[in-house]
């Protein structure tokens, strides 16, 4: 979705929810300007180390040097500044529905061209899958990844102008989310 229109050199990007960098680290690879941010300070300094080793050690003498992450520590409420796309990936699973809503119209509001989300999806596999796993004792028994329906999900894009422009699925051997792309309307 990210290079559906073409080229991403200067492009401006709000990775928010970064992680270790596996999405902003190819980013500045192909030329965007990319911001990156994840509430653990531990994330950002593994995404700042690899960043830093594949980025400025590994020099094509044919493309431009690309410009390095600005990496922070910031949970997503903190995030401001203006992008053209802004991605918050896999992260949406820790807020409840009516927190979403409010983190979406957050997010939609940093974003001047288009919206990317991925989400756990709110189906009867994965509500099952929860239920195990609340059968299992230890702390880890009370899981709060939360589930949504992407019809709340477009609802929220809505409610604050946009709408879903393309959909996809991510999927791993054990899990999968949804995709979607969102622009204004």
């Amino acid at each position: 979705m990210l290079i559906d229109e073409g080229s991403l050199e200067g492009v401006t990007v709000c990775d928010a929810g970064c992680g270790t960098g596996c999405l902003s680290i190819p980013l500045a690879k192909q030329g965007a300007i990319v911001s990156a941010s994840d509430i653990s300070a531990a994330m950002v300094a593994e995404a700042e180390k690899q960043a830093r080793e594949e980025l400025l050690t590994s020099k094509d003498e044919l493309s431009p040097a690309p410009v390095m992450p600005k990496f922070e520590v910031k949970d997503l409420e903190s995030l401001d500044g203006k992008y053209d796309t802004v991605v918050c990936l896999d992260v949406l699973i820790h807020y409840p529905q009516n927190k979403a809503d409010a983190m979406i119209a957050h997010l939609a509001s940093l974003a001047d061209n288009r919206l990317i989300l991925s989400f756990a999806p709110k189906t009867l596999y994965y509500d099952l899958l929860k239920r195990v796993g609340e059968l299992f004792p230890g702390p880890s028994k009370a899981t709060r990844a939360y589930l949504h329906a992407e019809a709340d999900v477009e609802r929220a894009l809505r409610k604050v102008g946009w709408r879903i422009r393309k959909k996809g699925l991510i999927t791993t051997q054990f899990y999968f989310s949804r995709l979607i792309e969102a622009v204004p309307s």
